[in-house]
């Protein structure tokens, strides 16, 4: 499974970055790959952009939070069709408007499509993570403050 990690600081309390990424929502907009989000009656659905969906067979994400510590850890997970991601949050107050932030993201191929998309996400899931951490921050601070540190693949 393609992953990869970094570090990141918001200019921001805990409590608020804990709010935004808590949202299924804020963390499908902050995803390069998707297109557009859906909510149904109890739960979001996630849009995959073309020409991910036609290489990946995969159109549609169903993203769930599967663990959640209160403004400490958070992590979600989406699949569908041939694709799952996995993202993670780890939260660390610094100070009390500063918060240090390890993001995971995690790709995996399913079923017989996992040869041709396993490969591909291990050249594509840095550059996905930085996106998304340039995301998030652009969307809690509005602006490009760079990383604290950078760990990279795993």
């Amino acid at each position: 499974m393609p992953e990869a990690s970094l570090e990141i600081c918001f200019n921001l309390p805990v409590a608020s970055v804990w709010e935004f990424i808590s949202d299924l929502k804020n963390i499908g907009s902050c995803l390069r790959f998707i297109e557009k989000i859906e909510k149904s009656a109890d739960s979001f659905f996630w849009k995959v952009k073309s020409p991910t969906s036609i290489t990946t067979r995969t159109s549609v994400l169903k993203p769930e939070f599967i663990q959640r510590e209160e403004r400490k850890s958070l992590s979600w997970m989406a699949k569908g069709g041939h694709l799952e991601w996995r993202g993670r949050f780890d939260l660390e107050s610094l100070e009390q408007k500063k918060t240090k932030t390890k993001i995971e993201l995690e790709v995996s191929g399913k079923g017989p499509m996992a040869a041709i998309i396993n490969p591909t996400a291990a050249l594509q899931i840095k550059n996905h993570l930085k996106y998304f951490a340039e995301e998030l921050k652009k969307n809690l601070e509005g602006s490009g403050i760079p990383y604290c540190e950078e760990e990279g693949n795993k």
